[in-house]
């Protein structure tokens, strides 16, 4: 079918190309996806066993730690592999010379890349991975919780365990209080870190980079978006070192000490606002890579 040159988006034919979009995806990241999401909670199952048997003698399944610790480790594989297995091959010269003619406008193309790379295949391997571990925890009651049943328990009960660190600051004795944050610039900053909108854009901030990489690089994707994201990110912390550099003088001329220092920083409007400010600058990261993609799709050629 012929797309009009007019048409800059059709939902039907959107809908035919993104379900191409996502056979094509799971066709060239399926295997990984899936030793991602079942292999790796398997193989860490079977191996704390094995050692627990061995060393310690007693059948003891990894604990909700460990386990959540791996789960992490898990999403960050998927995030770095996924875009260059699913796209890479849009800059070689015949992959990328029959994705360009494809019945679809580069705006269907670039919204059926963000959404297989930021929500479909990502959702799914999560989902597959939660629930094998759900299965093995209720197989095997010596590996506790859940990560999604303990997840949610701790959603839950944040309400109470807030009122519990309260009630525990407020103990505390004014002679130890007097080398600590002072109790209200610590409950804050407490309610600002255990925020879930402060980790809610994480997860795409992680993409976007390693898709831009994908389909910019023509080799050695991954290790060039690493070196990439290093270079940049030394770039900023240049730029920022100005913001923190009167603090440090301060502290090593001996004008102010440690807790004077760390009470200022914490006070500090950046401090008090750290959600809002993670929030706006993972929203302008996200804006600027998603311009990125758009531009290097609209100038892809071959």
């Amino acid at each position: 079918m012929a797309m009009k040159r007019n048409e800059i988006f059709n939902i039907r034919r959107f809908g035919r190309y993104f379900t191409t979009d996502f056979k094509t995806c799971t066709a060239n990241f399926g295997l990984s996806l899936l030793t991602i999401s079942i292999l790796i909670p398997v193989v860490l199952y079977v191996l704390t066993i094995v050692f627990n048997g061995i060393f310690g003698q007693v059948w003891d399944g990894p604990g909700i730690g460990l386990r959540a610790f791996t789960f992490f480790i898990a999403i960050f594989c998927l995030t770095v592999t996924m875009p260059a297995k699913c796209y890479g091959k849009l800059t070689e010269k015949m992959y990328g010379a029959f994705w360009i003619n494809l019945p679809a406008s580069k705006l269907e193309k670039f919204l059926s890349m963000i959404l297989m790379c930021c929500l479909v295949i990502p959702v799914i391997g999560i989902s597959i991975y939660l629930t094998l571990d759900q299965v093995l925890c209720l197989m095997d009651k010596t590996c506790g919780d859940g990560i999604m049943t303990f997840a949610l328990s701790l959603i839950r009960d944040m309400g109470g365990i807030m009122d519990e660190i309260v009630a525990k600051i407020a103990d505390i004795p004014p002679t130890e209080a007097e080398d600590m944050l002072p109790p209200d610039v610590m409950i804050d900053l407490f309610e600002q870190l255990t925020s879930p909108w402060l980790y809610i854009d994480e997860f795409i901030v992680m993409v976007l980079p390693f898709l831009l990489g994908a389909i910019v690089f023509k080799n050695n994707k991954i290790v060039k978006t690493f070196l990439a994201l290093a270079a940049f990110s030394t770039i900023i912390s240049m730029a920022a070192t100005p913001i923190y550099a009167g603090y440090y003088i301060e502290l090593l001329n001996g004008a102010v000490d440690e807790e004077e220092l760390a009470l200022r920083m914490f006070n500090s409007g950046l401090f008090r606002n750290i959600v809002w400010v993670d929030i706006i600058s993972d929203t302008l990261t996200n804006a600027i890579l998603l311009l990125c993609i758009w531009f290097r799709i609209k100038t892809l050629k071959h």
